[in-house]
């Protein structure tokens, strides 16, 4: 709808103008009518319409100057000027002004009209151009954070070319020459491990969003995606910038993002800073935010200057790492083991200061622990395991070793996932038995797997598979149908109920109620039973 407003000091010609308008033209709506400037300027800042037909002749403030006046607050109006021939001239000043049109009095009904069509198309298209701009913002928006961790994914693991640094820098509009990366370390062992519910994978989110929100708030950076219990942050900074400096403002952030998490999340995390490098050698600050963040430190934010006196191998937990990296191949779930090796080698790299010769040596330690702890009999892992080692004797680049090793990963899980397609039929009739049996005690995916002697790894990978829906999506589900039944009987409060079915608070279950079917317990309740009394 266009708004259209009229200033004109003669009656007839408001009236003459409304009722062409009114009759003839669709979409236009004349929301206020002025019989001097000063009124003209007044409704027009009060009733903001698209198109002001303006007498130049006016009494008091006149035209010219009401539409100075107007387009000071509000420069999208189009003007169009009404006068005498007697006045022409001076009707050219305000065409300076940037007035759309000029009609000369008397008016012409289809000049009138024409005009009126001509504002309509550039008004609509101006419409239409804003509200694609708007349209390409926001999927250029929603791009952002995936770009943002392609990027630190590229840096941490060396792929990619010093180019596509200058694809991300037009992106983002930042310079990414230098810099240093922070490390958020999420320390619930849950969270560590994996076992996390949808409640907790929530959480997380909320946290990595509320992480994100803040520390941009603080100062230009790039996020990456959560990777295992992490999340990796690179801050640009200048070459000109004094590195002390650096280092007292990196840390001067990450203390403020922690007086802004302050009472947000209940999870506890910590924050590992690096130091200042060249965009060549991103894994480096990383590397350092990796140790300061797993430091034997009680501050919540530690930079590594602050503990590289302090540093020992004991700040290293790989065999926790390789342990973690052969219970998820056994489980299956090589995405999860990918994960891992890239943070296990980063450990590595750390540890042995980069010496390629007892990385080789850890390596290959790493593929006989494999080989030994497979519990299948696939004669081409052992033609995978003596390939690996070749390779791995053979490179003189620690970008081509950690490459070698994710590709024999993938190539074990291809032929694990052969072994095993005809193994596990039997299994899932066995987990749905158990839930249904189980699904009003507190039992967790855990309590499943180990009931039918599965990794919950492996179970959470087959049970999604087959069924279609996670394990917590399906067990919520049978709860609330389970509960659906019971909500007919009105001597059960909503309390009992939800500890009926597994439940011990009434809050996340009547969430979880309507998640699921769209209204409360108490709304489902009321409906239920009016449907019944209106049967009986």
């Amino acid at each position: 709808m266009i708004k259209v407003l009229i200033a004109d000091d003669e009656y007839l010609v408001l009236e003459s103008l409304k009722m062409i308008i009114t009759k003839n033209i669709e979409d236009v709506s004349i929301v206020a009518t002025a019989n001097n400037g000063r009124e003209a300027i007044e409704k027009t800042l009060s009733m903001k319409p698209d198109v002001v037909f303006m007498d130049i002749h006016m009494p008091g403030i006149d035209g010219i100057e009401a539409i100075k006046q107007i387009k000071t607050s509000n420069n999208d109006v189009l003007f169009v000027i009404l006068t005498a021939y007697e006045y022409f001239d001076y009707a050219k000043e305000a065409l300076n002004l940037g007035v759309f049109e000029y009609l000369l009095k008397p008016i012409n009904k289809n000049k009138l009209l024409d005009t009126l069509g001509n504002i309509k198309r550039v008004l609509y298209n101006k419409r239409n151009s804003f509200i694609q701009e708007v349209e390409l913002k926001e999927r250029i928006n929603k791009m952002i954070p995936f770009l943002e961790s392609k990027f630190i994914s590229h840096k941490l693991f060396n792929i990619g070319t010093v180019n596509e640094t200058h694809f991300y820098e037009d992106i983002f509009n930042l310079e990414l020459k230098e810099g240093y990366v922070i490390n958020i370390l999420l320390e619930n062992e849950n969270i560590k491990n994996k076992e996390i519910s949808l409640k907790q994978h929530q959480n997380i989110q909320n946290f990595y969003d509320l992480v994100s929100i803040k520390l941009k708030g603080l100062t230009p950076c790039l996020i990456g995606e959560i990777l295992l219990n992490r999340i990796t942050v690179f801050v640009p900074t200048n070459f000109k910038e004094d590195k002390h400096m650096v280092r007292t403002k990196s840390t001067g952030i990450c203390k403020k993002l922690v007086e802004k998490l302050d009472g947000l999340t209940n999870l506890n995390y910590k924050i590992g800073i690096g130091r200042q490098y060249s965009i060549d050698n991103f894994s480096k600050s990383y590397n350092e935010a990796y140790v300061a963040v797993n430091a034997h430190n009680e501050a919540i934010v530690v930079h590594f200057e602050d503990i590289i006196n302090k540093i020992s191998s004991s700040d290293f937990n790989i065999a926790s790492l390789e342990n973690s990296l052969l219970n998820s191949i056994i489980a299956g779930d090589f995405s999860y083991a990918k994960d891992i090796f890239k943070e296990m080698y980063l450990g590595l790299t750390l540890k042995y200061n980069e010496d390629l010769d007892r990385i080789k040596i850890k390596i290959i330690e790493l593929i006989f622990s494999i080989e030994r702890g497979i519990p299948y009999k696939i004669d081409y892992i052992t033609e995978l395991k003596k390939s690996l080692m070749l390779n791995v004797l053979k490179t003189d680049s620690k970008e081509d070793l950690n490459i070698q090793f994710l590709q024999y990963l993938t190539e074990l899980a291809y032929e694990i996932n052969n072994q095993r397609k005809g193994n596990f039929e039997g299994i899932i009739p066995k987990v749905l038995e158990f839930i249904n049996n189980n699904y009003d005690k507190d039992i967790s995916l855990q309590d499943t797997a180990k009931n039918v002697n599965l990794s919950y790894h492996y179970l959470s990978k087959i049970f999604k598979e087959e069924i279609g829906k996670s394990f917590i999506d399906y067990l919520t589900e049978l709860r609330i149908e389970k509960s659906m039944k019971l909500l007919i009987n009105q001597n059960l409060s909503i309390k009992e109920i939800c500890q009926s079915i597994g439940y011990n608070d009434p809050n996340y279950y009547c969430k979880a109620f309507k998640r699921v079917t769209g209204m409360t317990p108490t709304e489902y309740r009321l409906l239920k039973n009016n449907r019944s009394g209106n049967i009986g």
